[in-house]
């Protein structure tokens, strides 16, 4: 890797001790392609991750200012996107090795001696972590390292899931014990760290282990009402379970080996753009399938409050997709996140059912119905199409109907590829302005004109009035009136 090799020059140039820790090493190990190095290093770890950034290229990020650790970030043609993390090294690399969390991750290499094929690296491991490797076990290095970084309590699940590895028992039992420690952790580490796990491969497992640790009450306390909750009879889950499995299968419906190889997958409209589409960082460094997982988490937060049972002995959660919108929002100011990604959560749950209600059981949506759709839901209109179909999934389970399933899904593909169709030039193209209206119909200017425009601009898109004149004739019939000038006659 170059980048490996550039900060060993780097070092030799500077002459300071610097040893690469944890997590790198034990991806290589593993024979996982790894671009997040941290490094223990003798000195000011602030003034070396600020060198390494200004000769790298990279932006210098204070991770932790408190426990001193900072982070270089970048993105190069030979190494893609890396992350560098930088920490004074506490004692000698044996003693700070066994103040870090997991034996796995309590590993060391003298970057010097990274001059070698990693197998014949000299690995420092004084926790056993290299058995604990060979075991695929995840074990805390001791007793107190929660309490030293209560952040680890939920990391547990990062590297359990991250690795394959099963959490050993008696560190299991320390993270229930000790959960309660989670809230004296910084809003924002937690949200990146929830992020985190919900971006890597794996969600069932990741949500299901933050749920059997006790952890899901402390990261997402709203959600814990929903335990137990019964649905009408076409939901296979009660609302908890439902939401942890929509999450698991919004990674099902971005999964092209699911959309090739499964019975249902294969009924799931896709097309090149779309993988682009979800991989784009959205934001605060998150792209947008994470967040359409952390909605799908919490797109029936507001279920056990409106649940009611109906006279005809029916169970409804009227009004669960407004309220839950306004859980979700108040759930990511929580979690400081910023305001970019809170209102995309906040408008994926409060949409969430849209799609399904863009027509009747059987039937098409309307061009019009379309536009309206994308118009009122906006920047997550398309990732809004997929929560819909992980959710029909996460409701019906194995009892899925195949037939019905399809039918759900060609209308998903109808609303997305009307919008290819409505994002065509000539369906963008404005047919008529606000300067128009007032010269042809004698209006003032005001926003009395913006409805008139939409008006025209909806039909456009629809496909129902292609030119001036046809939009002319169509502004005339709604206000009652013919334009008051010869110009219409030349359009």
């Amino acid at each position: 890797m170059e980048l490996l090799d550039r900060l060993r020059l780097h070092y030799a140039h500077l002459g300071i001790e610097a040893y690469l820790l944890g997590g790198f090493i034990r991806d290589t190990l593993l024979g996982r392609a790894a671009y997040d190095i941290d490094l223990a290093v003798t000195g000011d770890a602030k003034e070396q991750a600020n060198g390494i950034a200004q000769a790298m290229g990279g932006t210098f990020v204070p991770l932790d200012e408190e426990r001193g650790i900072y982070r270089v970030a970048a993105i190069t043609p030979d190494d893609g996107r890396w992350t560098v993390d930088i920490a004074t090294l506490q004692g000698d690399i044996e003693t700070d090795l066994q103040r870090r969390d997991f034996t796995i991750d309590a590993l060391a290499v003298p970057l010097a001696n990274t001059d070698v094929p990693s197998d014949e690296w000299p690995i420092i491991d004084p926790t056993g972590g290299l058995k604990d490797m060979d075991s695929k076990t995840l074990r805390l290095t001791g007793p107190d390292v929660l309490a030293d970084d209560p952040l680890r309590l939920i990391r547990v699940v990062r590297i359990a899931v991250q690795t394959g590895f099963e959490i050993e028992t008696e560190t299991a039992d320390a993270v229930q014990r000790q959960v309660g420690l989670l809230s004296s952790v910084s809003a924002e580490r937690v949200r990146e760290e929830l992020l985190t796990i919900l971006s890597m491969p794996g969600v069932w497992r990741s949500v299901t282990l933050l749920d059997t640790l006790g952890l899901m009450d402390e990261v997402l306390p709203e959600l814990i009402s929903a335990r137990g909750v019964d649905q009408p009879k076409e939901h296979h889950w009660d609302v908890f379970d439902h939401s942890l499995h929509c999450a698991a299968f919004v990674e099902q419906v971005l999964d092209p080996e699911f959309r090739r190889d499964d019975p249902a997958g294969k009924f799931i409209p896709w097309s090149p753009w779309l993988a682009e589409h979800f991989e784009e960082e959205y934001a605060d460094g998150h792209t947008r399938a994470t967040y359409l997982k952390l909605a799908a988490l919490l797109h029936d937060v507001a279920k056990p409050e409106t649940k009611a049972l109906q006279p005809d002995g029916r169970i409804r959660f009227l009004g669960h997709p407004v309220k839950g919108a306004a859980t979700s929002k108040k759930i990511l100011k929580r979690l400081r996140a910023s305001s970019k990604a809170t209102e995309a959560v906040r408008a994926m749950v409060d949409q969430h059912l849209r799609p399904s209600q863009l027509a009747q059981k059987g039937e098409m949506p309307t061009s019009r119905a379309v536009y309206r759709y994308y118009r009122d839901v906006g920047d997550v209109a398309v990732d809004t199409l997929y929560l819909c179909m992980a959710d029909y999934l996460a409701a019906r389970g194995p009892d899925i109907d195949l037939e019905d399933w399809a039918r759900h899904c060609e209308k998903m593909r109808f609303t997305l590829e009307e919008k290819r169709v409505q994002e065509r030039p000539e369906r963008q193209q404005r047919l008529l302005t606000g300067h128009d209206l007032m010269a042809l119909f004698n209006l003032s200017p005001g926003p009395e004109l913006q409805p008139i425009l939409e008006m025209v601009q909806e039909a456009h898109a629809a496909g129902e009035a292609n030119t001036k004149e046809e939009a002319l004739a169509m502004v005339s019939q709604a206000l009652g009136k013919k334009p008051t000038t010869t110009e219409a006659q030349h359009v």
